[in-house]
């Protein structure tokens, strides 16, 4: 049986899909010898935009030979010639257009409902959007498979504390810190998580908050130079754990995600992490995140407050991530993965 898969989202610039993909791709081919499966990935030869990757030159691909084709990217090509299977991370553009550039304009909000309807499976990670696929894209929900995420315990897990030593001294953090991580845009939350840092720091004067990753919208609430705020930018993957356990918090203010791995990646490390209560983060990390009500700075504050002066809260949550985030493992991904693509394939 051959699996096309769509390598684009691992070619520079890289986001969170090729964080999905990279690890179902690496768990795949450690258990692909037992399966019967050969796995192509197809991967454009000079740069490329995406949505004419997919619906010219992948369009021509699903017509060479294989059994499924797999698109990790929300959506297919209009006229695929074989079987094929979406990865739907999320469908914010349906649900809050004005989060994204172009708005109701924006050609996903065509191509996802579209491009769901016409893949033999649709593939997700949580309950929640799951249903949300169901609702706005009009399927039928047994059509709808949850593979979930992982995360790579031999890359993110607990460093020692001279890791962190260096981490503080190459980034020049020598003051406590708050972190959030993730590509910077309106519905991420800075402006919450700015207004608590600025809110701590009359208890916790020396307090900063540390900001890594790159800008894909404007953030009106970043214009402002504060002296307290660190933009990092994007950092290798080696320092982040070492950036995640230094922190006195790992702040996760966003009011809309799909799954949020920085999240997992975070409890791997055994940071202390405080997270919005939005539906993904209730569903998957409740019981080792502290939860604040989404878009509430002063909520945020709180939350923030009992984590950086209750030592018990720390510790107890500091100990919980490492034993939740062992749950979510790529194997089991993968498994699944194949699961679904035996069934799509007919094998």
């Amino acid at each position: 049986m051959r699996v096309g898969v769509d390598g684009k989202p691992l070619l520079p610039p890289r986001a969170g899909v090729a964080r999905y993909l990279e690890g179902l791709l690496g768990a795949c081919a450690a258990d692909l010898e037992h399966t019967g499966i050969e796995i192509a990935v197809v991967s454009p030869r000079r740069p490329r935009r995406t949505m004419p990757w997919v619906l010219w030159d992948l369009q021509r691909s699903t017509g060479r030979g294989f059994d499924v084709f797999h698109f990790p990217f929300y959506y297919p090509p209009l006229r695929p010639r074989c079987p094929v299977t979406v990865a739907i991370h999320d469908v914010l553009v349906l649900e809050h257009p004005e989060w994204f550039p172009g708005g109701r304009t924006n050609t996903l909000r065509l191509l996802i409902p579209a491009g769901a309807r016409r893949a033999d499976a649709i593939l997700t990670g949580s309950r929640s959007v799951a249903e949300a696929i169901a609702q706005r894209c009009r399927v039928p929900r047994e059509r709808i498979h949850l593979t979930g995420y992982g995360v790579d315990r031999n890359r993110f897990a607990p460093p020692s504390p001279k890791t962190v030593a260096l981490s503080r001294t190459r980034f020049g953090l020598a003051r406590p810190y708050l972190l959030q991580l993730g590509a910077l845009e309106p519905r991420r939350g800075s402006d919450v998580a700015l207004a608590a840092c600025a809110g701590l720091r009359g208890n916790h004067p020396d307090l900063e908050l540390v900001v890594v990753g790159v800008a894909r919208a404007d953030v009106r609430a970043l214009r402002q130079p504060r002296p307290w705020l660190r933009l990092l930018g994007r950092v290798e993957d080696e320092v982040l754990p070492a950036l995640y356990a230094g922190a006195a918090a790992v702040v996760a203010p966003s009011r809309g995600e799909g799954f949020d791995l920085p999240v997992l990646e975070a409890l791997a490390c055994g940071a202390v992490v405080v997270a919005s209560d939005i539906p993904v983060h209730r569903e998957h990390f409740a019981p080792a995140v502290a939860l604040f009500e989404s878009g509430n700075a002063d909520a945020l504050i709180a939350a923030l407050a009992r984590a950086l002066e209750d030592s018990e809260t720390a510790r107890g949550l500091r100990a919980a991530g490492p034993a939740l985030a062992a749950r979510f493992t790529w194997e089991d991904v993968a498994r699944r993965h194949l699961e679904v693509w035996r069934a799509v394939g007919g094998t």
